[in-house]
């Protein structure tokens, strides 16, 4: 596989390669490394048996790429992986919950959302205004609640593949492009992802901004009168399957 990330969910992969190995999984940072079989750099080849033994440290450097493409070959063979990119046997309709999917398809993300960026935007501008460090304490807190965290905040994605919608909030800590280059793609895209419902129909709404990105509790989300057309629920138009997004490259 030499596909371009463009989302990796690397903490849930994780968790899943974990439950897969049947073991932790350890974080390493750097390892040491012997080698007893090259040549000795300062001298002159007189003989082919002279060898040198060195042992060095070596850093680990991350591939998103890699980890995804390893991820994928311990998923191989399982009952709860299906993947459509390899095989039309597969019936969308009849994957369980729970089980993984790998699909060729496009993404959106709904227009209704580019409000919601514009105030994700300003809000390190918001946070760091003199007014707003000379609030009181309790004023201060309500306002960081209200404007969220911008790691924390989740995307409205829309999945077409196989004939069928997928709906999902991803997390833009783990994308790997601008929001603005993820919101541009209109060529067919490969996902991973674990379906976490059974098709839901069109009536209800599968993103809610003022929980979703604004991160407001259920309580303070009732405590608020009319919310206005840009914080309105989101819906899609037809029946649709929720999934956890793992990672998304083309």
């Amino acid at each position: 596989m030499f596909g371009k990330i463009i989302y990796y969910d690397k903490k849930a992969v994780a968790e899943y390669k974990s439950v897969i190995s049947g073991k932790p999984n350890l974080e390493i940072e750097e390892y040491d490394v012997s080698n007893d079989k090259g040549i000795i750099a300062d001298l002159k080849l007189v003989s082919a048996d002279v060898k040198a033994s060195k042992s060095y440290k070596a850093k680990v450097q991350e591939s998103d790429l890699y980890d995804c493409d390893l991820f994928e070959k311990m998923l191989i063979g399982r009952d709860d992986y299906f993947d459509f990119t390899i095989s039309s046997d597969y019936d969308i309709t009849t994957v369980p919950n729970r089980s993984i999917i790998k699909m060729d398809g496009y993404i959106e993300i709904p227009e209704d959302f580019d409000m919601m960026k514009v105030i994700d935007a300003f809000k390190p501008f918001i946070l760091n205004m003199n007014q707003f460090q000379d609030m009181e304490e309790a004023s201060r807190m309500a306002l960081q609640t209200f404007l969220g965290s911008a790691n924390a905040a989740k995307i409205p994605l829309v999945f077409e593949g196989e004939d069928t919608l997928f709906c999902s909030k991803i997390f833009q800590e783990n994308m790997t492009i601008s929001y603005e280059e993820l919101s541009e793609i209109d060529e067919n895209i490969t996902i991973l992802a674990r379906v976490t419902s059974q098709f839901v129909s069109s009536t209800k709404p599968y993103y809610d901004p003022l929980k979703d990105f604004m991160a407001l509790n259920r309580m303070m989300r009732k405590s608020m009168g009319d919310r206005g057309k840009e914080f309105s629920p989101i819906y899609v138009d037809d029946q649709y399957r929720m999934v956890e997004v793992l990672a998304i490259y083309r």
